[in-house]
């Protein structure tokens, strides 16, 4: 039996025909990307951090190394924007 490399596309349907529940906007300014993006990351610390409080064990230490990783991430992007600040314009 061999492995299928390609997955599945998504599912056809007629919900929101025509349009996107999400999309990427050309001509976005870098900087506010980057502010969303960091508002997401955020987000999703503070939501893990929440269920991580419910958690033991090793669920709990799995979920806390999602945690880590998604403040990393955060780090980055923060670290992308105080250094766009500090550039002349």
């Amino acid at each position: 039996m061999s492995k299928k490399i390609v997955p599945d596309p998504p599912l056809e349907t007629t919900a929101h025909q025509g349009t996107s529940l999400f999309s990427i906007n050309p001509g976005v300014n870098v900087h506010a990307a980057l502010q969303q993006v960091s508002l997401l990351l955020k987000g999703a610390e503070n939501s893990a951090d929440d269920i991580r409080s419910h958690l033991s064990g090793f669920d709990a230490e799995q979920l806390w190394s999602v945690i880590h990783g998604v403040e990393m991430a955060r780090g980055v992007v923060d670290s992308l924007l105080a250094g766009a600040a500090r550039m002349p314009a």
